[in-house]
């Protein structure tokens, strides 16, 4: 065996490993950071090339970078899931969902973003969330090659035009869009990390939720927003 080889290996792993403990640790400091909200993020604005959960015209939107393999995003989705059946029937908030894969530690994420990307261009906004619901419900495993083909033709995708889109590299060049939007928010607040949450009011205000907080905290985020509005 080549005696060099060894410790190379050995430093690559260990940097591999260390990319991955940072990344993660950063995720959970986005969790329990205490709220630095006196920034100005550049984002792009939500028009009708986003995916869109609820009223396009709500008094809040929320727009969240995520990723679909990542644990933290798994919980808010639920969360945001309630939200919105709380505030979406009446038009006060809606929710819009980005990319945001973390590649180093997330595999899968890359992939199956892209998958999600070709169900909406097949489907449309309402598959998209169907989708999503259901793959990010099973993860980890849900998001083998295999299961993101056999979701979308669960759905009604057509199973070869799902194939032919993911070999176009159209949801490439999609989730692409998404990333270079959330790097530059990144480059702004040193906090981001997924799931990372912006909610913007009719004024153009915006407050960032950073991490998977708990559902009380987001409700007492919009209801504090929606107050200020109403007092306008």
């Amino acid at each position: 065996m080549n005696k060099v080889f060894i410790p190379i290996a050995i430093v690559v792993s260990g940097l591999i490993i260390a990319g991955a403990i940072y990344l993660t640790n950063k995720q959970q400091a986005a969790n329990n950071a205490p709220a630095d909200n006196n920034i100005e993020l550049s984002i792009s604005p939500v028009d009708s090339t986003d995916h869109i959960r609820g009223n396009p015209d709500a008094e809040i939107v929320i727009v969240e970078y995520s990723d679909y393999e990542c644990p933290f995003c798994k919980g808010f989705h639920g969360t945001m899931n309630r939200i919105l059946e709380e505030y979406g029937t009446t038009g006060k908030v809606a929710w819009v969902y980005r990319h945001f894969p973390l590649t180093q530690i997330h595999p899968d994420a890359q992939p199956s973003a892209e998958a999600s990307e070709c169900v909406a261009k097949l489907g449309g906004n309402d598959k998209f969330w169907e989708y999503s619901d259901n793959i990010i419900a099973g993860t980890p495993d849900s998001l083998s090659d295999e299961n993101l083909l056999a979701e979308a033709t669960k759905i009604g995708i057509n199973g070869d035009e799902f194939k032919a889109c993911i070999e176009s590299g159209y949801g490439k060049t999609e989730v692409a869009k998404d990333v270079k939007d959330g790097s530059e928010i990144a480059k702004v607040d040193k906090q981001f990390g997924t799931p990372y949450n912006i909610l913007i009011s009719k004024g153009g205000v915006q407050t960032p939720i950073r991490g998977n907080q708990p559902y009380a905290t987001v409700k007492q985020t919009i209801d504090t927003i929606l107050a200020g509005s109403e007092t306008q």
